[in-house]
Formats: C-alpha cells, sequence, structure tokens
C-alpha cells in the first residue's frame, strides 16, 4: 500500500524516474493514437491530431518546464535539492495525468463527449437532454477526473516535500500554487507543437 501513498520513501529515485520515462512513453503513444493532447499538467484537449515525436515533445516541454520551476524553488528553500529527485518527483506524480488521458480516450467517453458536442450544436446552449448512459459516463469520469487531480497533487507535493526535505505546511500551498501558475502560463504561451 505504500506504493500508493508514498513511493519515494521505497523506491529509488532512479527506478521512479525510469518508470515515469516508461510511462511518458506510452502516454504519447496514446496521445498519437487518441488524438489528444496533455496541454500542461491539468487538461487535456481532444481532436489535436500530433505525430509520436509531437506528442513527446509535447509531453518533454510540460515535465520539463515543471521540474525547472519546482526544483528553482527547491533549491532556494533547501541548497541540497538534487535535480533528479525533482525530476523523478514530476516524472512519477505525471503518470496519474497519464491514468486520466487513458480514460479519457476510452471509445465509451469519446462517444458521450461526442454526443454532448452534437447536442450542443444542435440545440445550442441551452440545457442538453442527453442520454442516461452519457450521463453517467461522464458523471464518473468528472468524479475520477477530480480525485486523479487531487491524488497528482498529493504525490507531487509528498515526493517534492522528500526532495527538499520540508516539514512545513505552507511549502506544499506553495508547490501547489507554482504548479497551477506555470501551467496557466504554459496555456497562454501555447509551445506546443
Amino acid at each position: 500500500m505504500k506504493i500508493f501513498t508514498n513511493p519515494f520513501e521505497i523506491c529509488s529515485e532512479k527506478r521512479l524516474l525510469l518508470v515515469g520515462l516508461l510511462a511518458t512513453l506510452f502516454a504519447g503513444w496514446i496521445s498519437t493514437c487518441s488524438s489528444t493532447l496533455i496541454f500542461g499538467s491539468l487538461k487535456v484537449i481532444n481532436n489535436y491530431h500530433q505525430s509520436y515525436g509531437q506528442a513527446l515533445i509535447n509531453l518533454a516541454i510540460t515535465l520539463v518546464s515543471n521540474s525547472v520551476i519546482l526544483f528553482a524553488f527547491a533549491r532556494i528553500r533547501y541548497p541540497k535539492t538534487r535535480l533528479i529527485d525533482v525530476f523523478s518527483v514530476v516524472f512519477t506524480a505525471h503518470i496519474i495525468i497519464y491514468i486520466l488521458l487513458g480514460l479519457t480516450a476510452l471509445p465509451i467517453v469519446q462517444e458521450s463527449v461526442r454526443a454532448v458536442e452534437l447536442e450542443i450544436l444542435d440545440e445550442g446552449f441551452q440545457m442538453p437532454e442527453l442520454e442516461k448512459i452519457h450521463q453517467f459516463t461522464l458523471g464518473a469520469i468528472g468524479v475520477l477526473s477530480i480525485s486523479l487531480i487531487i491524488y497528482f497533487f498529493y504525490l507531487l507535493v509528498v515526493g517534492m516535500k522528500i526532495a527538499m526535505n520540508s516539514k512545513s505546511k505552507w511549502e506544499s500551498v506553495v508547490l501547489v500554487l507554482l504548479v497551477f501558475i506555470w501551467n496557466t502560463c504554459l496555456q497562454f504561451l501555447n509551445l506546443y507543437v
């Protein structure tokens, strides 16, 4: 159970980084096959056609930029913070976002999203009337998505607190805010190919 609550204590940073890299390669493949883009750490965009190389570049932009921002903060707070520790935390936490990507790529979810889009195109922004299966699918995916995003931040904070040898609670809030702010900036900068 500790592997889910705090993998950073029981696995080496090299092993976590390797698992994160393999998950990134797999996420690039899912992103290419399903025509979705992970736009920053917290947003998935449908109907974004990209090659496998472009998907990996887009994932790298998110991962490396988040790592650099968090490493800068960590070095300010604890000068002995190692870059490999920060990379392993960021890559490991993003596995949760890749699970979210995989869920949104499921055919039943794509069909439900398409039903909403078609209903809005037909009826405008009035209350769309969806079939019960689409309502249930979107509701379940919504709850699961929120849970996964909370878990993503949990892993990120737990790992970064270990990487920067931190005990204070206010740094947890700063870490979450840094990720939110930086990923909003990434969306405005739109560095993705």
